[in-house]
């Protein structure tokens, strides 16, 4: 799947096996571009994404499936066959949950057979954030997973909440310790508290971080909009290597993008689709306001949440009474803390789907 076209590389229209679909790929093969799938709070959930050529004909496309409480259970890209003109399978991932934890299995399709797997676990603060990540190997020999994980990825937050930096390293053998650095992702904000820059670095010649690629971005007024600039190290400069521009429709929800390749200049080289179902409505139609518990109420640096199981997975976001949102907290679990020591003083309303919870924080 690693296939080039433009500065995309198809991994960029790449459903990159078990990679976060819920944004458009990184052209340099790190990780997604962080422009999310979604703006506003829509019950909407992601069934699938499929890319095209200019003149309309299939490339790729992933596929999404969802369990009874609302999470992903597993995923599936595909590639099209033009000489039969069928959909063929190219990989495929398999979620599982725990407490605070998310398990992927990957594979990839070889021979009408799935082969190579991988297996990433990712592990949420109490906050509900991705806090780390651990990657296996599959050992052939013992037909099992390696007892020690090969890759950790790392997170870091500022006190707004904000990712700065994602960082990627290497197990030493050694000293059984990760200080063998890999790759990493610097994250800068504008003003409004959106993503304006990433800063993609890998580790050379054991010395220092050098820099691979940029992106910028810059979002329309009405959130309709985002485009994302990509740029990679040319020297002490950067070279300007293609755009992404994002649409998003009336809920908020990303709906196309459409990819510009340096070469092609003002033509776009690709697009994709997105593609909704909206089931959750109907999941939690049964759930009231009541069954969502808040303890204390009103809360002074954080409480207690208690949701039914079909909440589990789901989003919990915050407003003000002007209707801005503050804050966001993915539910992992039944009951679990969440912390508000970074809202101010005040009323907030906590909606979760198409329930809505009055919060009072002192």
């Amino acid at each position: 799947m690693r296939r080039k076209i433009g500065f995309l590389s198809v991994a960029v229209m790449t459903v990159a096996i078990c990679a976060q679909a819920q944004s458009v790929r990184n052209p340099l093969n790190l990780e997604p571009a962080n422009i999310g799938l979604g703006n506003g709070v829509s019950s909407k959930k992601l069934s699938g994404m499929t890319f095209y050529r200019p003149d309309g004909a299939p490339l790729e496309r992933a596929r999404f499936v969802y369990g009874e409480n609302g999470r992903k259970i597993s995923e599936q890209n595909q590639r099209w066959n033009v000489k039969d003109a069928v959909w063929t399978d190219v990989s495929g991932c398999d979620y599982s949950y725990g407490e605070g934890v998310t398990v992927a299995v990957s594979t990839v399709v070889a021979s009408n057979s799935r082969e190579d797997p991988s297996k990433t676990e990712t592990y949420y603060d109490g906050k509900g954030r991705k806090s780390y990540s651990l990657s296996y190997r599959w050992d052939k020999n013992a037909e099992k997973w390696a007892d020690k994980p090969a890759v950790k990825g790392t997170r870091i937050y500022d006190e707004n909440g904000r990712v700065t930096e994602y960082a990627k390293m290497y197990r030493n053998k050694d000293t059984e310790s990760w200080d063998i650095p890999m790759t990493r992702i610097l994250y800068s904000y504008d003003e409004n508290d959106k993503l304006s820059e990433e800063i993609i670095q890998s580790w050379k010649n054991n010395e220092s971080w050098k820099n691979v690629g940029k992106y910028a971005y810059s979002h329309s007024e009405n959130a309709g909009e985002v485009v994302c600039t990509s740029y990679v190290a040319s020297g002490d400069d950067w070279a300007y290597d293609g755009k992404i521009v994002c649409l998003y429709d009336e809920d908020g929800d990303m709906a196309r993008c459409e990819y510009y390749d340096k070469r092609t200049g003002e033509s776009v080289s690709a697009y994709c689709v997105y593609t909704y179902s909206d089931t959750r409505k109907t999941e939690v139609a049964a759930v009231k306001e009541d069954d969502v518990k808040v303890y204390p109420n009103p809360a002074v640096s954080y409480f207690d949440l208690t949701v039914p199981e079909e909440l589990v997975g789901r989003t919990a976001f915050f407003f003000d009474t002007s209707g801005s949102r503050k804050k966001s907290v993915v539910i992992n679990n039944t009951r679990m803390k969440v912390d508000v020591s970074d809202l101010s003083t005040g009323i907030y309303f906590m909606k979760i789907d198409t329930l809505s919870k009055k919060i009072f924080i002192k």
